[in-house]
């Protein structure tokens, strides 16, 4: 929700919450980084079809940010989703996925991994960059901090 906020300074912002939907868990998200302020920028869909998001995303004024969650949940073929991004070279693509051992779990969000441009993986509350822009490894972005401290026993 944060990147999503933030890619609102750049354009539209397509969520396509598969997974979760929009629950209450989303809504609280929603009010916590205040996405209201970015109104009009924000856009939520839950279950669009694959054809459905294309008619989408070939209007005049469409999305120029698209977060898909989760490439698992949209039940994609790696296929589909490439050429979802080949047809719309001028829009960025975001796929989030489940992991199973560190890894996107399933072949085809294994081999999406390695079409990404940059890859970012969270975990204790800690968002790494592992792309191909990433000047230095090690370092991170903290999504939470209060959650960092309490998941690393540093109170």
């Amino acid at each position: 929700m944060q990147l999503a906020k933030c890619l609102c300074e750049f354009g539209t912002v397509l969520y396509v919450s598969y997974e979760e939907g929009v629950t209450l868990p989303f809504h609280e998200r929603m009010e916590r980084f205040k996405m209201s302020e970015v109104q009009g920028k924000f856009r939520v869909v839950t279950d669009d079809t694959l054809e459905e998001l294309t008619a989408r995303l070939a209007k005049p004024k469409s999305p120029q940010f698209v977060i898909i969650d989760s490439f698992q949940y949209a039940g994609w073929t790696y296929q589909q989703a490439f050429d979802l991004v080949q047809r719309f070279k001028r829009k960025s693509f975001i796929f989030v996925s489940q992991e199973a051992k560190g890894q996107p779990l399933g072949k085809a969000a294994v081999r999406l991994r390695y079409m990404a441009d940059v890859k970012v993986w969270v975990a204790g509350y800690k968002a790494y960059c592992q792309g191909r822009f990433n000047g230095d490894p090690g370092t991170y972005y903290p999504v939470w901090e209060e959650g960092i401290i309490r998941t690393s026993n540093n109170l």
